[in-house]
C-alpha cells in the first residue's frame, strides 16, 4: 500500500497531526513549535532549552575570563572584580552586568536554530518574522508607558526617603567621595552611555531566551497558556536576590512579559517595555545615586527594578551593597519595587485591552498565526 506523505514536511501522513490540530483555530505564540511535527517531536523542546543555558555558559566563561586578563594586565588596575559590585556608577560594574545579559541574544539563536531545529522567526513571533507595522504604531506608547513606570518606581522610592529621613546618611554610590568632581561625572555618563548600547540588547536576549524558549518548549507538550506564562515566570526565581523589594518587581515584570507574548503574538512589545525599564532604571541609579536624601531615594526605587530586569546571576541582580545596608534606603527599594509592579500590571492591563480591540480578539483570546497561512519551511541546522 502506497503511503500518503505530507508535502509540506515530507514526512508520513500521520506526521500531520501537529497541523492538523491548528486546522480551525489561529496557532497561538506559544504552541508556535508545533506548527511541523519535527519541531516539537521527543526530547526536542528540551534540547532547545539545554542549547540556551550551554550557550550562554560558554560565552559567559570567555567573557569572564577574558575581562580578568584584560584587567591584570592594564597598568594600576585592580583585578578585583568585588571591589566595584554593587556600585551603579561603576562603568565596569554595569557594563559587566549588560555584557553578560546581551549574551542570551546569541544563546537563544543557538537554541532556536540548532537545538530546536526551526527558523528564528518562529520565536520571535506568529508571523515568524518581526512585525514592523505593530512595532510603528504601538512602540512610543509602550517606551513611554515603561518611562512612567520607573519614574513612578523612582517617585515612591523618593517620597519614603524624605519621610524618613537619610538616617546613617548612606548614599548609594560606594565612591562617594568623588561625588563632586569631574570624575564622578565622568563615570556616570559613561554608566549612561553603556547602557544605551547594552541595555537593548539584553533586553532582546532576555526575551528570546527567558520568554519565548520556555513558554514555546512548555507550550509544545500543553495548549493551556498558563503552564507557559508560569514557566517564564518563575524563571525570574534564578539566581536573583531573594529579597522582596526584589522578587516583587521581578515575578511582575516576567509575568507582564509573558502575558504580553502571549496576548500579541509575539516578542515585539515585551522586548520595548523590558528595554525601556532596564535602561531607564539603570540610568536613573547612576545619575541620581548620592545626589542628598532624595536623589539617593529615588535611586533606591530605581534599583529595585534594575534587580528585576537584570540578567540572573549578574550584579544587577540584586540591590546595590548601600541600599542593602541601609533601612531608610531599603525601604525607598521596597516602596519603589512595589510602585512599580504595580505600574508594569496597569501597563500590560492597558495594552492588553489595546491589543484586543485592535485585532478583534476577546479578552482571553491571543492574537495567533492564520491556521491557512503556510507552514514556515524547516531549515538545516
Amino acid at each position: 500500500m502506497r503511503r500518503v506523505k505530507d508535502p509540506l514536511s515530507g514526512l508520513p501522513a500521520h506526521a500531520r497531526k501537529c497541523r492538523a490540530v491548528h486546522a480551525r483555530q489561529p496557532v497561538p505564540f506559544h504552541r508556535m513549535a508545533t506548527l511541523r511535527p519535527e519541531w516539537s517531536a521527543g526530547p526536542r523542546p528540551l534540547l532547545t532549552v539545554l542549547a540556551a543555558v550551554i550557550a550562554f555558559t560558554l560565552m559567559a566563561s570567555v567573557l569572564l575570563v577574558a575581562t580578568v586578563l584584560i584587567l591584570a594586565l592594564a597598568p594600576g588596575v585592580n583585578i578585583a572584580l568585588g571591589v566595584t559590585s554593587g556600585d551603579p556608577t561603576s562603568p565596569l560594574d554595569v557594563g559587566l552586568a549588560l555584557a553578560m545579559g546581551a549574551l542570551w541574544l546569541p544563546a537563544g539563536i543557538v537554541a532556536v536554530r540548532v537545538g530546536g531545529w526551526r527558523p528564528l522567526g518562529t520565536a520571535g513571533s506568529v508571523a515568524a518574522k518581526i512585525r514592523r507595522r505593530l512595532l510603528g504604531s504601538s512602540a512610543l506608547g509602550v517606551v513611554l508607558a515603561g518611562l512612567g513606570v520607573v519614574s513612578l518606581a523612582a517617585a515612591a522610592g523618593a517620597i519614603v526617603a524624605a519621610v524618613l529621613g537619610t538616617g546613617d546618611g548612606t548614599g548609594l554610590e560606594t565612591g562617594s567621595e568623588d561625588s563632586s568632581t569631574g570624575l564622578a561625572a565622568l563615570r556616570r555618563a559613561a554608566v549612561v552611555v553603556i547602557a544605551l548600547v547594552l541595555a537593548p540588547l539584553q533586553a532582546i536576549g532576555m526575551e528570546l531566551s527567558m520568554r519565548a524558549v520556555p513558554m514555546q518548549a512548555v507550550g509544545s507538550r500543553w495548549r493551556s497558556p498558563l503552564l507557559a506564562i508560569a514557566a517564564a515566570t518563575l524563571l525570574a526565581l534564578v539566581a536573583r536576590e531573594l529579597s522582596v523589594a526584589v522578587l516583587i518587581p521581578a515575578l511582575t515584570l516576567a509575568c507582564c512579559a509573558a502575558v504580553l507574548a502571549w496576548k500579541s503574538g509575539g516578542l515585539e512589545l515585551p522586548v520595548l517595555l523590558t528595554g525601556t525599564v532596564t535602561l531607564v532604571s539603570v540610568v536613573l541609579a547612576a545619575v541620581l545615586s548620592g545626589v542628598g536624601a532624595i536623589g539617593s531615594g529615588a535611586a533606591a526605587g530605581a534599583s529595585a527594578l534594575v534587580a528585576a530586569s537584570a540578567a540572573p546571576g549578574t550584579s544587577n541582580a540584586a540591590l546595590p551593597s548601600a541600599v542593602a545596608a541601609s533601612d531608610v534606603l531599603g525601604s525607598a527599594a521596597l516602596a519603589g519595587g512595589i510602585a512599580g509592579a504595580g505600574g508594569l500590571i496597569v501597563v500590560t492591563v492597558v495594552l492588553a485591552r489595546v491589543i484586543g480591540t485592535r485585532s478583534s480578539v476577546r479578552a482571553l483570546q491571543p492574537v495567533g498565526r492564520d491556521c491557512h497561512a503556510p507552514v514556515p519551511e524547516p531549515v538545516a541546522v
